[in-house]
Order: C-alpha cells, then structure tokens, then sequence
C-alpha cells in the first residue's frame, strides 16, 4: 500500500540525494501552482496548524549512520536557538521524532530529519491525508521540491531565518528580529522554506511561524593571508564571523554566534 508513513530510520544514501538548499531558489516559484495544491490539502484534511509544506533541501551531506536532528539550544537573553546537526543513530535511536518528511521511491512518507523535542502530531494518526498527498507529490513529480515539516518548540511560533554553522555540518534558526553583520563585498539570498496552509496564510496570524534560508556570498573574489575563500555560515577559525565578515563584540548576533559555538564546540 502507497502512502503510508515510514518509520524506519533512512540511510544516508536517501538523504544524500536531496537537492541542497542553494538549488532550489527558484522551486516555489516555478511550481506554484503545485505549491498551493499541497497548501490546499492542509485546510481540506483540517491538519495541525504545526504541519506546514517545505521545500525540500539540505545543507550538508550525511555520512553512513548518521541521521540529522534538532536540538535547542540556550542563548540568553535570546531563548531557545534551535540547531540542526548530523548525530549518530546509535546514540539517538528511540529518542527522536520525525519533523521533516520527504515523499520516497516507494511513494510512502519518509522523514528524514528528526528533532528531539516531544508533543508533535503524529502523521499516521491522518492516513487519509498521507495518501492524497504522497499521491499529489508523485503524481505531480515533486518528490524533490516539497515534503512536509511539523514545527516543535520555538520554532512553532515567530520568524527564523535559517544560518549554517560548517565545521559541525549543522544549520541553526537564528530570531529575524538579530540583526545581522553587513559587508559591501557580501550578497545575501533569502529563500522561504516552509509554507503554511492557504486559509492559515491569508489569516494574517502573526504568530504563525516563517521560516527563511539566508546565504551569503562574496560578490567578488576574496584571498586572506592563508588564501582561502570564505564559506557561507558562523565559523569560529581566529574569533567568530559570519561568511568572512567579522562579529562585532556586544552584539545581539555575536551573543547567538558565541551561545551556539559553545555549545556545539565545547
């Protein structure tokens, strides 16, 4: 039977195959049509306002028994930050939930990313909408453009951009409200991830939660003394930045960047 939500953990070669984010710019766009299908069956199966469409990417590669997983992270006075990074399976197997869902080969529902935060909806708790939208996604051959996401804990409510941090292969939600450090030579590409229901979109909730990918590229060519390029994210080599701009002591960004590199460094 089609359709069905999977509950086995996936091996790395699955999540490996999925486009990564700065691929996928253009997706909401070009298949909008399909995006407000997806939306619409949202409102028709009347789901949790936490499950919302997303467009489906990655950040890093995993290796071979690892799975991704949120965690939250503590950055007073700024709260709970949460951060994505690749864990072993081993070490997490029966302490996870799943929270992003991809549509696989088989047309069943698959998550791929999990989070170890409790109290989500369970999705094979709705088979009826399952199989419609599995259906809809192979039908329409989306299975690597939009899936599913449920938004636990802080991410359930507010606006978040999505920011890299590297050298753990991690990605962290960083408040909109942050400002974040500019620079001439820098160009940054936002890209929405998530998309809520139709009729929960045009509510005008403002505690429905967004989620956007910021990237940040150098506009031309940049060599430092160790002649090396700048990669998009916070990296902590000779004091924090953010793609090569220096982080500014007393900051709001600085205080996030310090709080995440803390915790996932030491």
């Amino acid at each position: 039977m089609m359709g069905v939500v999977k509950n086995a953990y996936p091996p790395a070669s699955l999540y490996n195959r999925i486009p990564f984010i700065h691929n996928m710019g253009h997706v909401a766009k070009a298949y909008a049509e399909d995006l407000n299908h997806l939306r619409n069956l949202l409102d028709v199966y009347d789901m949790p306002k936490s499950v919302c469409i997303k467009l489906i990417h990655i950040h890093f590669h995993l290796k071979d028994g690892e799975m991704l997983a949120v965690r939250e992270l503590d950055a007073p006075p700024y709260g709970k930050i949460p951060f994505l990074e690749p864990v072993a399976i081993d070490d997490v197997a029966g302490k996870v939930y799943g929270c992003n869902y991809v549509v696989d080969d088989s047309g069943d529902l698959q998550a791929f990313e999990y989070t170890t935060i409790e109290g989500g909806p369970d999705l094979a708790g709705y088979p009826a909408f399952v199989a419609e939208f599995c259906s809809a996604i192979t039908e329409r051959g989306l299975e690597h453009k939009f899936g599913l996401a449920i938004n636990l804990g802080a991410a359930e409510h507010g606006a978040w951009m999505e920011l890299d941090f590297p050298e753990k292969r991690a990605t962290f939600l960083l408040p909109s409200h942050v400002q974040l450090p500019q620079s001439d030579d820098v160009k940054i590409v936002t890209t929405i991830t998530k998309f809520p229901s139709l009729k929960n979109g045009k509510s005008g909730n403002k505690d429905l939660p967004t989620h956007i990918h910021a990237e940040h590229t150098w506009g031309r060519r940049r060599v430092d003394n160790d002649d090396e390029e700048p990669v998009d994210g916070v990296t902590t080599k000779n004091g924090l930045h953010l793609t090569g701009i220096p982080l500014e002591p007393g900051t709001a960004f600085y205080t996030v960047a310090s709080a995440i590199s803390a915790a996932a460094c030491g």
